[in-house]
């Protein structure tokens, strides 16, 4: 059944920043516990459970402009990390089933390979009225991985979807195909750069999440067992980055923020990963552990804490000059996704908290 109150997330615009922060006794030795399972879902299954103003909302930020351009790159294109939101697209696109959203969807997957180049990557133009550094081989590395971990999540969506599959939709359906051979070039591509991934994400398990749908996503959309077997690698090895306690260890500690996304990225993972992939309950295990944690960061008030965090809080690290605040959407989307595997509505009840305090 979808939730009533969710209909608050119609005004949510992007992250919010922290309010007050009030102290939260921090407890270092905080032991997670872990849920039992009622039933593995679909990602389809589970978008159809979020109420439907979830879904718009996260579409309705991400509405791409009349060329397919998202984001930063409605002002010129910049780079194809700013693709990233085509999965909350193609996850409403399929809820409602309509098809001016499908237009839009694959118009914007059209457009990034647009700027594909011959050898799999993309081109990066940088504003030049920016002072933006120039991007080192592993941001170009890990901007790919961000970019096709939402194209793969996409692409398996939409095969899994009747709608996108219809008669009346064949057009579209053409469309994706005619892309098959650069979505292929893409992934090996990638492929050359698992070695950079590995060492550059190592201490940022989220990063390693986004790399194992990356792969995994593709892998199994293009059947191509090699890239499903590296993201499975890369799977393994965000787990291991789960502290007894139960939270990520980002920069060689906690964050309250990256362990929102880590967890959100981490449950789409576990959404695609076929029946039989022996890492499937230990994903579920490291996940409902980890938002076990994320639960004690939540104050009275339903606002995240970032006391003691590693990365984000204020005079925290920035993106493109711009000082990062907390992602609590994607808390809100993990806390969601546990309530509806495990049917523990402690969750759902600290997703509203969480969303009066920041909407």
């Amino acid at each position: 059944m979808k939730n009533l109150f969710l209909i608050t997330l119609i005004s949510i615009i992007g992250f919010s920043c922290n309010k007050n922060n009030e102290e939260l006794i921090v407890e270092e030795n905080y032991q997670c516990k872990t849920e039992n399972i009622l039933q593995y879902k679909t990602q389809n299954e589970i978008t159809t459970l979020f109420d439907n103003a979830i879904i718009q909302n996260l579409a309705s930020s991400n509405i791409p402009d009349v060329n397919g351009a998202l984001s930063n790159n409605k002002n010129g294109y910049f780079s194809v990390r700013f693709q990233i939101g085509i999965s909350n697209l193609a996850d409403y696109t399929i809820d409602i089933q309509n098809t001016t959203n499908l237009e839009m969807l694959v118009k914007s997957i059209e457009y990034s390979f647009q700027y594909q180049l011959t050898n799999g990557d993309f081109q990066i133009i940088i504003p030049s009225n920016s002072n933006f550094p120039t991007p080192t081989e592993v941001d170009i590395a890990s901007g790919n991985a961000f970019f096709l971990s939402s194209l793969g999540l996409s692409l398996l969506a939409l095969e899994d979807s009747t709608f996108y599959n219809s008669q009346a939709n064949l057009n579209f359906k053409t469309r994706i195909e005619n892309l098959r051979p650069q979505i292929q070039n893409s992934i090996n591509w990638l492929k050359t750069k698992q070695t950079i991934l590995d060492g550059y994400d190592v201490n940022a398990p989220n990063r390693l999440f986004f790399d194992a749908v990356a792969f995994y996503s593709l892998g199994k959309w293009l059947n191509d067992s090699n890239s499903k077997n590296i993201g499975l690698n890369f799977a393994q090895i965000g787990i291991s980055k789960k502290s007894q306690n139960g939270y990520f260890t980002e920069n060689n500690g906690w964050d309250s923020s990256y362990q929102g996304v880590g967890l959100a990225v981490g449950f789409k993972l576990l959404s695609i990963l076929n029946l039989n992939e022996t890492i499937k309950q230990p994903l579920w295990e490291c996940l409902s552990c980890g938002t076990n944690w994320q639960k004690s960061r939540i104050l009275a008030t339903g606002e995240i804490s970032t006391q003691k965090n590693t990365r984000v809080f204020p005079g925290g690290e920035q993106f493109l000059g711009v000082q990062k605040t907390v992602a609590w959407k994607n808390t809100v989307i993990a806390f969601l996704n546990m309530k509806y595997l495990s049917g523990n509505n402690e969750y759902e009840t600290l997703s509203n908290k969480i969303i009066t305090f920041y909407q």
